[in-house]
């Protein structure tokens, strides 16, 4: 894994992006840098200073918070789900309805979620939302969150390695 300090223009291209997407978190981030992994398809932007920590996939393009994240992450809203889920979840499997035993703030779909297990109220996942709030509320089965970071994948491992 190569870590280097992010570029200007790419940082100020994150923050312009980032920005857009936060829901009203001002982004102002001077110190990213980022960690590439063996895999093209996967790398880590960090500041470890103001707790930022992003994964960033090339196919899909996509760039989302990661669990270890302290400052976009917990404004996020959060799903809850019971015991019976966690390997599931821990695998990367999607989320479905039965398995969700509280919805806590406002998504529509394609929004950030944290998913979080029932007893301890730990997030294990980050995932995006299939539908409105309204609607998963109402929804008795099926797919309700994609999966795309949780705990044990590629982007934990490589944070663990960041830390070492």
């Amino acid at each position: 894994m190569k870590v280097y300090n992010l570029s200007k223009s790419a940082r100020d291209e994150l923050i312009e992006n980032l920005s857009k997407v936060s829901q009203g978190l001002t982004v102002k981030y001077r110190d990213l840098k980022i960690a590439e992994s063996d895999d093209p398809n996967y790398s880590v932007i960090f500041d470890e200073h103001e707790k930022l920590y992003l994964g960033k996939r090339k196919d899909p393009p996509t760039c989302f918070p990661l669990l270890k994240d302290e400052t976009w992450l917990p404004g996020r809203p959060t799903i809850t789900v019971d015991t019976g889920a966690i390997k599931f979840v821990c695998n990367g499997a999607n989320v479905m309805r039965p398995g969700i035993v509280k919805i806590e703030g406002d998504f529509q779909p394609q929004d950030i979620v944290v998913i979080k297990e029932q007893k301890y109220g730990k997030a294990i996942a980050v995932g995006l939302a299939m539908l409105p709030k309204k609607e998963m509320e109402i929804a008795t089965k099926g797919p309700v969150v994609t999966n795309i970071h949780y705990v044990g994948d590629k982007f934990w491992e490589m944070l663990k390695e960041i830390h070492t």
